[in-house]
């Protein structure tokens, strides 16, 4: 189904945006898919005049869910004061860039340390605006944001579409004590030792809805028995909606989309990086692997010293294969590149001086053609 897969690349379908996609994807949303989505993903999904958004909620958060121009704490703060600034606007309303700073000044001032004569607050503010535009929270009138970190003064004059709303997921349970994403992973209605029933079977899709890989995080972990045991039945519900199959092993579980039907961003791609990536699996696969003892869910250790030395091994190796970008970096800025690569695909996860290795690098393995030459 292809709208289904689109609604989980896209954050919201607008209707003043493109008002074709925005009614085809609404008649694509029939009554049985809503019901799969709300009792076996527990996600809501919102169909009205202006807006349909899958409220897309993970069962356990990583960075690369996050919003990928934003790279500090304090954008996302800037950002909650632009919603909130927003929410006491009237639909249409027009407000000037001025009073919406000094507004988002007061809301978050005594959160951060945020002044906008700084530049790199400046930045930061630019980013969030830009964003804000790009996801139609709010609509330039009059003006440009060109060179707005460098012009303090600058004047822009902006109108609110009212789709601040319905940006923000809404809550069943009071939130004000939360102190950290931690908190919303752990509620007692969804997760907290709670392995049985709706909230099993909703972190299990979630999982392998949202995430490269799912890995078990005990021995005896909950969510590889209901795996198991009901695989037949999860993979024809997801097959009904996506063109993929279900991979379980030992340790962990994948859920793979076929080539022809794949979205968002996918591994491996066509990019050096990916390339260099997959070459970097074999090598772990065939040197690595076989000589390192695992632990109980199938993961074995190496100390970052070790794994960046295997990296800039392969990087001497495959050096004139790669581009000139690749080429060029420092070791550190190289290794520090390939390792969050490796991370936001779940092929390492991060630990105490070092990183354990995952059952997804036995997932790709790349080399160069028996015919090219590995020469400058």
């Amino acid at each position: 189904m292809k709208e289904f897969t689109e609604l989980l690349e896209h954050f919201w379908f607008v209707k003043d945006n493109d008002s074709t996609d925005y009614f085809r994807i609404r008649r694509a949303v029939d009554d049985k898919t809503k019901r799969f989505l709300n009792e076996s993903v527990g996600w809501n999904i919102i169909v009205n005049h202006k807006i349909v958004k899958l409220e897309k909620i993970p069962a356990k958060a990583y960075p690369f869910m996050g919003i990928q121009s934003f790279d500090d704490k304090k954008d996302y703060c800037l950002f909650c004061a632009l919603l909130i600034f927003l929410d006491g606007k009237m639909e249409s309303e027009q407000f000037l860039l001025t009073e919406m700073i000094e507004s988002m000044e007061k809301i978050i001032g005594n959160v951060i340390d945020v002044d906008f004569t700084r530049f790199t607050d400046r930045k930061s503010l630019v980013k969030v605006l830009k964003f804000a535009q790009n996801m139609s929270l709010i609509v330039i009138s009059d003006g440009t944001i060109d060179n707005l970190e460098s012009d303090r003064n600058k004047q822009i004059l902006y109108e609110n579409t009212g789709l601040c709303a319905y940006f923000s997921v809404n809550h069943s349970k009071d939130i004000f004590h939360f102190q950290n994403y931690r908190d919303f992973e752990n509620q007692t209605d969804m997760y907290l030792d709670n392995d049985t029933g709706y909230a099993r079977t909703n972190r299990v899709y979630r999982k392998l809805l949202l995430q490269p890989a799912v890995y078990w995080e005990s021995k005896n972990d909950t969510d590889s028995i209901y795996l198991k045991n009901q695989r037949k039945s999860i993979e024809k519900n997801l097959n009904h909606y996506l063109d993929g199959r279900l991979d379980i092993h030992n340790g962990c579980a994948f859920y793979l989309l076929d080539e022809d039907h794949t979205f968002g961003k996918v591994h491996p791609s066509e990019s050096m990086l990916s390339g260099f990536a997959t070459m970097v699996c074999a090598e772990l696969r065939n040197t690595y692997a076989h000589f390192l003892p695992y632990n109980d869910t199938h993961k074995y250790y190496l100390e970052k010293t070790t794994f960046d030395h295997i990296l800039l091994e392969c990087k001497k190796k495959f050096e004139s294969g790669l581009g000139k970008q690749l080429r060029e970096l420092s070791d550190d800025k190289f290794t520090a590149l390939v390792t969050d690569y490796f991370c936001d695909w779940q092929f390492l996860e991060k630990t105490n001086n070092g990183y354990f290795v995952c059952d997804g690098i036995y997932k790709t393995a790349g080399k160069f053609p028996e015919d090219y030459q590995l020469s400058d």
